[in-house]
């Protein structure tokens, strides 16, 4: 029985510390037109009902901000702190109002802005490959049992020298071992940016906003291995995900392995009826379903050349802080936080951010009910600023774990933050 109660108090002690972040509003600041993530915006929430209680937080290189609420029944405003030439495009309002219960208090809110910072980002892409099989998990990327021989291998640049203009794009080339061609891809225009929906945003090395690039241009496409197949003028459409480091090779998780898409064209017209080269999940030019990588590393970059300059005093983007050659920008949070994980309950992973004002000693854990170690996240120093890390809900054996509540525990230089995720696979 003694053990029993003493079991039932630690747990009490995990839940009550694992609250301290539960009551909160969060969600992504988006640019209008593009889609991207705009970093540097301010989110102000305020009490309605005389309460008093007002706080604050700026969107990270991911769009994403996270505001904690008091834990007790409220009514609030959430409202973005934008400057000179920006507005709010959605909500229309300008500003969302919401109330909190003892049994509603997880709130979410997206924005777009309107911001002259906005025309300016650009990112770019080196990377290369070999194709590999998610359905499977074999190496059907290879024409053969040889592993140095794979069915596809693709390399290249997009926008070299952070230029849009150097060399028309850049150079994209890809072999298909299978059909015996050559594709070469040497115009090429950067369509969109962005981050992949259920992982981290951004990429960590470099350290950049996002974790795609889309990208299209032309090319030629020439017979090779005997193939005399000549094809002067092809159109071409691409997709590479910067989804981990250190690139595929050695990820065991699935969702943190590099990915890649390509259609290869002859009619621009006609993109699907045309298709002559196609690395794609479901074999489907119609969708862009980007396969797995077996070898290689995908990276996106965001050229210094169009990173954003800072504007005047009271814009948004004047309250960032340049990080040099990397070209991304961040502002420093006032206070250490751990937001509560997400998705909550979780099937698949579980997506984890905390906040550090300055460096610092940490040790990021997941703990079973009993209080056993499951697994041991981070452990080390970290730098100040916005992390993420996901736990793909396995232990320290790489098992998955079993159904049921898992807590996690953020120790900061000895200060110590829980939350707790339910695990429903």
């Amino acid at each position: 029985m003694k053990k029993l109660l003493t079991t039932l108090a630690a747990l009490t002690m995990l839940l009550v510390a694992g609250s301290a972040y539960a009551w909160h509003i969060d969600g992504r600041v988006y640019c209008d037109g593009t889609g991207l993530p705009l970093a540097g915006v301010s989110i102000q929430v305020t009490s309605t009902d005389g309460a008093g209680f007002t706080g604050t937080a700026t969107s990270d290189d991911g769009g994403y901000y996270f505001v904690a609420l008091p834990e007790v029944p409220g009514c609030f405003r959430a409202s973005a702190s934008v400057g000179a030439g920006e507005s709010v495009v959605s909500p229309i309002s300008g500003s969302y109002e919401f109330c909190t219960t003892s049994s509603v208090f997880e709130f979410s809110q997206n924005w777009v802005i309107s911001s002259p910072s906005c025309s300016n980002q650009g990112c770019w892409l080196t990377g290369g490959g070999a194709k590999f099989s998610q359905f499977t998990g074999t190496y059907l990327g290879q024409s053969n049992s040889n592993k140095a021989s794979k069915m596809y291998n693709w390399g290249g640049n997009v926008n070299p020298g952070c230029s849009p203009t150097a060399g028309q794009g850049g150079q994209w080339n890809t072999l298909d071992a299978l059909q015996k061609l050559h594709f070469q891809g040497f115009a090429i225009q950067v369509v969109r940016c962005g981050n992949v929906d259920g992982i981290p945003a951004g990429s960590t090395s470099p350290v950049t906003p996002y974790n795609y690039i889309e990208f299209k241009g032309t090319g030629r496409v020439k017979g090779i291995q005997g193939n005399k197949a000549d094809y002067p003028l092809v159109y071409f459409f691409a997709r590479a995900e910067d989804r981990n480091e250190p690139g595929s090779n050695g990820q065991r998780d699935g969702a943190g392995k590099d990915r890649y898409f390509l259609n290869v064209y002859t009619n621009e017209g006609d993109p699907v009826g045309s298709s002559l080269i196609l690395i794609d999940q479901d074999s489907d030019p119609a969708t862009v379903d980007p396969l797995i990588i077996t070898d290689g590393n995908m990276q996106i970059h965001v050229s210094s050349c169009t990173t954003p300059a800072l504007a005047q005093s009271g814009s948004s983007t004047a309250r960032m802080q340049q990080i040099g050659s990397q070209g991304a920008a961040m502002t420093l949070p006032a206070d250490i936080s751990f937001a509560m994980p997400s998705p909550n309950p979780s099937t698949e992973r579980s997506i984890l951010r905390y906040a550090l004002p300055r460096e610092a000693g940490v040790s990021l854990a997941v703990y079973d009910v009993s209080g056993r170690t499951v697994r041991q996240l981070e452990r080390g120093v970290s730098a100040a600023g916005q992390h993420t890390v996901t736990w793909d809900l396995r232990n320290e054996n790489g098992q998955p774990v079993s159904r049921g509540v898992y807590f996690l525990r953020l120790a900061v230089d000895g200060q110590v933050f829980t939350q707790h995720v339910t695990v429903v696979h």
